[in-house]
């Protein structure tokens, strides 16, 4: 293996390594706060992390489940985003199960996204920061089997807008 090649792993190991750093540290001041004690409506508890590599090869941590920061017992849904260079769209999706279509709001500006599904049994809420501007009143939204997937028209750098996505 070069040397070039060790460094550039070495960089993406700090980088996970200074992730799993804060994570510890926002749990143990959850643990100290005693939030995992007190409200239990979003119990069991659930988190994880999603590690991927981008076009560049930085690494990109995602934690999603119940946030152990977030009050109100909202959970982070597993989301990914796609940028389709050709058609000129971006997609959201995510992964929410256990809502129904008329438990999901949709709310869009230019550069990001935040979704927020409840009901009895769970909660949601993401806020995205979209890796392309797009067009807000092009988003178009389906549900199906815990899996919402979010469209929307790239931008062509003019407009800043904002707009309720509907869900179908």
């Amino acid at each position: 293996m070069s040397e070039d090649r060790r460094k550039e792993l070495r960089d993406v190991l700090d980088e996970f390594e200074q992730y799993f750093e804060g994570f510890q540290k926002e749990i143990e001041n959850a643990v100290k706060n005693n939030i995992f004690g007190g409200d239990q409506s979003s119990w069991p508890f659930v988190a994880g992390f999603s590690f991927n590599l981008g076009p560049e090869g930085k690494p990109s941590v995602q934690m999603f489940g119940n946030n152990p920061i977030r009050s109100g017992g909202f959970r982070s849904p597993i989301n990914e985003q796609i940028v389709d260079d050709k058609t000129g769209t971006l997609r959201i999706i995510l992964e929410m199960p256990g809502v129904e279509k008329k438990d999901i709001s949709v709310e869009s500006a230019d550069e990001s996204v935040v979704i927020t599904a409840e009901n009895e049994e769970r909660k949601y809420r993401a806020e995205i920061g979209l890796k392309a501007p797009v067009r807000p009143e092009s988003g178009k939204a389906e549900y199906k089997n815990g899996m919402l997937e979010i469209s929307f028209l790239l931008k062509d750098k003019a407009n800043k807008g904002f707009k309720r996505v509907n869900v179908v």
